[in-house]
C-alpha cells in the first residue's frame, strides 16, 4: 500500500514529480475483482467497479473544472502583475496557467497554505531558491541565514518554502532575488 498508493500521493502533494516518470497509480477498478479468497461473483464485483468507477469519474470532473476556473483566475492576475511573485489567497492549481501566461517576470507564487502559513513556490526551473538556505543543517540555520524567524519550512529541491506571515513570505522572495 505505501509503494504504490502512499508514496505516489505524498510525490505529487511534495511537487516531487520526477518520482513519478515511472510510476503508475493504481488500477482501482483491477482491484474490484474478486480475490481468491473471495465468496463473490463476477457481476457483483463489476457492479462494485462500476459504482467505484462512476465516483471517480465525479471527482475527475470536479477537479478538471476546478483548474478550468484556476486558470482563468491565474491568467488575469499573471496578465496585470508588476512583481516578481504572484499572491493568491488560497491554493489553486497555477502550473498550466503558468505554462499558458505570456508573463515571464514572475517566478514565485505565493498562496495561503492549507496547513500553516504561506507557501512561495519557485514557479521558473532557473529560480530555485538559494543553495545556502536549502543545504543548511536545519530550519534555525536557514533562519539565521535570511534574517526570517518565521521561515518554517525549506524544500531540500529549492522550489518550495513556508513561512507564517505574507510578509515573510514576500521578504523571503526579496532575499533569494538578491545576487
Amino acid at each position: 500500500m505505501d509503494n504504490e498508493l502512499i508514496q505516489y500521493i505524498d510525490a505529487v502533494d511534495n511537487m516531487q514529480t520526477e518520482y513519478l516518470e515511472n510510476k503508475i497509480s493504481p488500477d482501482f477498478i483491477k482491484l474490484c475483482n474478486p480475490e481468491w479468497n473471495e465468496n463473490i461473483s463476477e457481476s457483483e464485483a463489476f457492479i462494485r467497479a462500476l459504482k467505484l468507477a462512476d465516483e471517480f469519474w465525479n471527482l475527475y470532473i470536479k477537479h478538471a473544472i476546478a483548474e478550468v476556473e484556476a486558470i482563468d483566475i491565474i491568467l488575469k492576475k499573471l496578465e496585470n502583475c508588476q512583481e516578481c511573485y504572484l499572491f493568491l489567497d488560497k491554493e489553486m492549481p497555477y502550473k498550466k496557467a503558468v505554462k499558458l501566461s505570456n508573463n515571464n517576470k514572475v517566478k514565485y507564487i505565493i498562496f495561503k497554505s492549507r496547513r500553516e502559513g504561506y507557501d512561495v513556490r519557485a514557479i521558473q526551473d532557473s529560480c530555485k531558491f538559494k543553495n545556502e538556505i536549502v543545504q543548511a543543517d536545519d530550519i534555525n540555520v536557514a533562519r539565521k541565514i535570511t534574517g526570517i524567524k518565521d521561515l518554517l519550512y525549506v524544500d531540500v529541491r529549492g522550489k518550495l518554502c513556508c513561512t507564517n506571515t505574507l510578509e515573510s513570505a514576500i521578504e523571503l522572495v526579496k532575499y533569494n532575488e538578491k545576487r
